[in-house]
């Protein structure tokens, strides 16, 4: 035997709020058809033309014309200053009135007091310039004196001491020139006089070994500075002055090369050697 199903609580309630929901719908929509049917029936009692096919109705009419008049010209008055195209010119003003002249009072003169006894003038006597002198009387001028200007310095003698001029303490006469040497201590050479006596020997023995110079080293004078050391080693030779040929340079630089030792210093640690070669 079939059996019926019976619809639960919850389906019962759904079914009911969409049957609810729709009910309002309808209700709704015919509300507003309604109230558009009402508007639409007043419209019409109030605009009975409204909607007619007359073109007149609800339009304005407008005609075409060729010109629109102008307003009349507006009259100038002359006097009218408003009005006027050409202003008044504005009246000069009278010249002012000059003043009265005032009469002058006359001047008092003023009279001065009478002069006290004590302050009246009382001449003095003309004084007479005494007579010139006679030209015999007059004072002879006195010769200026005659300042004798005292006699030159006499000059001395230039010696080794004398600050910037350097004597030689050597010079050798050679076969081809003349070879000097200077020691820049003075106190040096004058103390230890055997030591330069041997620096020139050398030097000189050394310079003959190299030969004769050329041709066209004659009439010239080189010199060549080198360093001594506290063992006797001369170091750091250089030409000092250029002879203007530089065989004549080569060869007295060449000539301090070849010199292996001067032998120990006898005081300091060093000493710088001047070499001159004039050749002839």
């Amino acid at each position: 035997m079939p059996t019926d199903l019976l619809p639960t609580r919850a389906e019962a309630e759904a079914s009911a709020g969409v049957s609810r929901s729709f009910v309002l719908a309808l209700a709704g929509h015919a509300v507003v058809i309604a109230l558009l049917i009402s508007a639409t029936w007043l419209a019409h009692r109030l605009h009975p033309h409204w909607g007619d096919a007359d073109p007149t109705v609800g339009s304005i009419q407008a005609s075409m014309v060729d010109a629109l008049p102008l307003p009349p010209k507006q009259l100038f008055k002359e006097n009218s200053v408003l009005t006027s195209e050409k202003p008044n010119i504005a009246p000069t003003p009278p010249p002012p009135t000059p003043a009265p002249p005032t009469k002058a009072e006359p001047v008092k003169p003023r009279s001065e007091p009478p002069p006290k006894p004590e302050e009246i003038l009382i001449p003095k006597k003309a004084v007479t310039p005494p007579a010139p002198a006679k030209p015999a009387e007059r004072e002879q001028p006195v010769a200026p004196r005659r300042v004798t200007p005292p006699p030159p310095p006499t000059p001395k003698a230039t010696t080794g001491d004398t600050g910037g001029i350097e004597i030689p303490q050597s010079v050798t006469e050679m076969k081809n020139g003349t070879a000097t040497i200077t020691v820049q201590e003075r106190a040096f050479g004058d103390r230890y006089a055997y030591y330069v006596q041997i620096i020139s020997r050398k030097v000189n023995q050394a310079k003959q070994e190299q030969g004769l110079d050329p041709p066209e080293a004659r009439g010239h004078r080189t010199v060549i500075r080198f360093v001594i050391n506290r063992d006797g080693v001369p170091t750091d030779p250089e030409v000092l002055v250029r002879s203007g040929s530089t065989a004549l340079d080569f060869n007295a630089l060449r000539a301090i090369q070849r010199i292996d030792s001067f032998g120990p210093l006898p005081a300091g640690d060093h000493l710088m050697v001047d070499f001159g070669f004039d050749d002839h």
